[in-house]
């Protein structure tokens, strides 16, 4: 590139995920602090002269990286889409700004495709990856860092042709990354980055119109809140307030609770029961109940039985009712159809009269910055705009950074004179109908433990005189996303699993309780779909699962997650691909139950019992064995005691396999021992199957050879 080319001028646009190091690479690129380090839900343009250039820099509001395109606000698209229209005619290059001291993760990839995929598949040709905190490297190259991340930062880096620079922010020298972006621009043909015209004009319409609509929803929200306060001028004053706090999951409830409190009194553990505080703000005497959420791309049919009666419940635990209910919904991700249809069933629990009971309560009110609240709303579209519409136009945003709460206060008591200096109240008879369920459900779980404990103590006692495994050999089954990989690294103590799911099985040994444990995650199913809808390389996997610790498993752990409901579907999932393995199967099954931190101090019998028949059937035929597992703790007493139920589990197959407690020396899921040369053939070599095993040992061709040493 010859010094004519040289620009004097560069305009640059920073994008990347939320704390990736956006705004201290601007500082870094312009030589001193332009960018603060506050988010900001539009875009921030910056100007300065750095090695003899004239230099604007946009910084872009960033996403959330576990959040791929269609989680994040419309808000954040329609900035992602005008940023590259603020240093006209159009920027030099995107720096893509991505951490080096994090993983960077398949989720985190599609998450960049998508946002920046908006504006067009030329993008790529003028974007450059800017790796930040550098400094952690240390003497390690970053080529070593791309090598070692692996596949998905590799195919990011090929997307960008092959562009990135490594930046330490605690270093202002940027001399070497003005450099690459001039040679891109020469590799663009001395061109810049231009967005369609058409996508442009169309989104700043958009804009135009969202604004307009913005301005007049605030009037008249203004105009009814006139109203109702010049009704309430001649009305008490409240001096005590019930609020219930509800929302799905990681929405903000527990911090908005100690916003309106104005102290830590709810904790961000999730609990599987409603929780009650108390305290005192603006003169009055305030009641808050947490009601324990939902999944937000879960509807009503998919959540807990436990879950259900915990809503209807809150209501009643301030009584005579709630003044308000304060519906919690983040203003930093988009409200999605699923998203509205999870909020409108749950409420609905409740009764149609919530409605007019109910606030809708937008928490991260920070990262909307100086953009108003009904820009936010008008941005995300008919389906935030519909439940606004059914909360009757009520609403509050809340900076849970910040303890002021006066409005929102003042906004319930307005509620509560709307609805006649009323509050809501349950349909009693729906009220005591879940009380006496919960009392009968609270009765059968205490009755449940009693039998798993003395089930425990008899195979205990048989167990008294034989000696223990040194070697347990387990496999894990379950659906997608039931946790069977995080429940491998429980057991083994280390991250030997990753997340990423597999078609085939994958297998790790380790060290645990002083016994060596090998572990086989089998591929999961779909847990709406019965094993007719799978595919055939699946069922070969759950059939080859058992084969892979010679001579066979000691238990196979059936992963089902505890915060989400157990329907008549996914137990026809589970037997169906359970029953690849022959009926004998059943005997050596432990149900894991994962996501136990979702419980809190809620017992799982508890929650075995309130979900009803489906999940009772199933354990029935597991002989009523199961665990529950915190896959977010590495307490090693939770993995102490699965392991010794796995050995209980053992001894009882050994009893039922001779009739008197000694350890047979193998016997097989289905009726007899042979496998088909056909099946043999069909899923592969025979070597697989332990070498004492001749094809004498076996006769009968519905199972595929598992065999077991003292189980399966």
């Amino acid at each position: 590139m010859s010094e004519a080319q040289r620009l004097s001028e560069l305009r640059i646009v920073l994008m990347g995920s939320r704390f990736a190091g956006k705004s201290s690479s601007g500082n870094s690129i312009l030589c001193r602090e332009e960018f603060d380090w506050k988010r900001s839900a539009q875009c921030v343009k910056r100007h300065g002269e750095a090695a003899d250039k004239h230099i604007t820099v946009i910084e872009d509001p960033g996403w959330w990286r576990n959040y791929t395109v269609e989680f994040s606000p419309e808000l954040l698209k329609e900035e992602i889409l005008l940023s590259v229209s603020l240093c006209p005619p159009g920027p030099h290059a995107l720096l893509l700004v991505i951490r080096v001291d994090t993983v960077f993760t398949e989720t985190e990839r599609k998450a960049v495709e998508g946002h920046l995929g908006l504006l067009g598949e030329r993008v790529w040709s003028h974007t450059i990856v800017l790796f930040t905190r550098g400094d952690s490297l240390s003497d390690t190259s970053i080529e070593q860092h791309i090598e070692s991340e692996g596949q998905e930062l590799q195919c990011l880096l090929d997307k960008c042709g092959n562009r990135y620079h490594v930046l330490n922010n605690n270093s202002r020298d940027h001399t070497q990354l003005l450099e690459k972006i001039e040679e891109t621009v020469a590799q663009n043909y001395a061109g810049h980055f231009e967005l369609d015209r058409e996508i442009l004009q169309e989104v700043k319409e958009r804009r135009r119109a969202e604004e307009k609509r913005a301005e007049e929803r605030m009037k008249r929200m203004k105009k009814q809140r006139e109203i109702i306060r010049s009704q309430m001028s001649h009305t008490q004053r409240l001096s005590e307030l019930r609020i219930v706090l509800m929302g799905s999951r990681f929405a903000g409830k527990s911090s908005s609770g100690n916003s309106i409190l104005c102290r830590e009194e709810f904790d961000w553990k999730r609990s599987a029961q409603c929780v009650k505080r108390h305290g005192e703000a603006a003169d009055k005497h305030i009641t808050v109940i947490e009601a324990p959420g939902w999944c937000r791309n879960y509807t009503v049919e998919f959540s807990p039985e436990l879950l259900k009666e915990e809503i209807l419940l809150s209501v009643s635990l301030c009584p005579p009712g709630p003044h308000a209910l304060l519906l919690v919904i983040r203003v930093d991700t988009a409200f999605t159809e699923t998203e509205r249809k999870a909020v409108e069933d749950h409420l609905c629990l409740l009764g149609e009269r919530v409605w007019s009971h109910t606030i809708v309560l937008f928490t991260r009110g920070d990262s909307l910055s100086d953009t108003s609240i009904e820009q936010h709303i008008e941005s995300e579209g008919q389906e935030l705009q519909w439940l606004l519409d059914k909360c009757g136009n009520r609403y509050h945003v809340l900076n849970n950074n910040s303890r002021d709460h006066t409005q929102l206060l003042e906004k319930i008591e307005e509620t509560v004179a709307q609805n006649y200096a009323g509050h809501f109240e349950l349909d009693r008879e729906i009220l005591q109908e879940v009380k006496e369920r919960r009392r009968a459900e609270e009765k059968r779980a205490e009755e449940r433990m009693k039998r798993m404990k003395k089930q425990r103590e008899i195979i205990r006692s048989q167990m008294s005189h034989t000696q223990h495994l040194s070697e347990l050999r387990i496999v894990l089954m379950g659906s997608r996303f039931a946790g069977k990989s995080s429940s491998g690294n429980s057991i083994l103590c280390s991250e030997e699993f990753d997340l990423k799911r597999s078609a085939k099985c994958v297998k790790k040994h380790g060290e645990a309780a002083d016994k060596h444990i090998t572990v086989i995650e089998a591929p999961g199913w779909w847990s709406n779909y019965t094993v007719e809808f799978s595919p055939e390389l699946l069922k070969e996997e759950i059939l080859l699962s058992v084969s892979l610790c010679p001579p066979g498993p000691h238990a196979l752990l059936l992963n089902i997650r505890v915060d989400a409901a157990f329907t008549e579907t996914e137990r026809k999932a589970v037997e169906g691909h359970l029953g690849l393995l022959g009926e004998r199967v059943w005997s050596h099954t432990i149900v894991l139950f994962t996501r136990g931190d979702s419980l809190s101090d809620t017992s799982i019998e508890q929650h075995i019992e309130s979900e009803g028949q489906e999940l009772q059937c199933l354990l029935d035929k597991c002989g009523n064995r199961y665990h529950v597992l915190n896959n977010n703790s590495r307490d090693h007493t939770q993995i102490k005691q699965l392991l010794e139920k796995i050995e209980e589990t053992v001894a009882q197959n050994n009893v039922r396999d001779d009739g008197h407690g000694s350890q047979s020396p193998r016997s097989s899921i289905g009726s007899s021992r042979s496998i088909d040369s056909g099946v043999l053939k069909r899923f592969g070599s025979i070597e697989v199957y332990p070498p004492s095993l001749s094809g004498d040992d076996w006769s009968d061709t519905s199972s595929l050879g598992s065999s077991v040493h003292g189980s399966l």
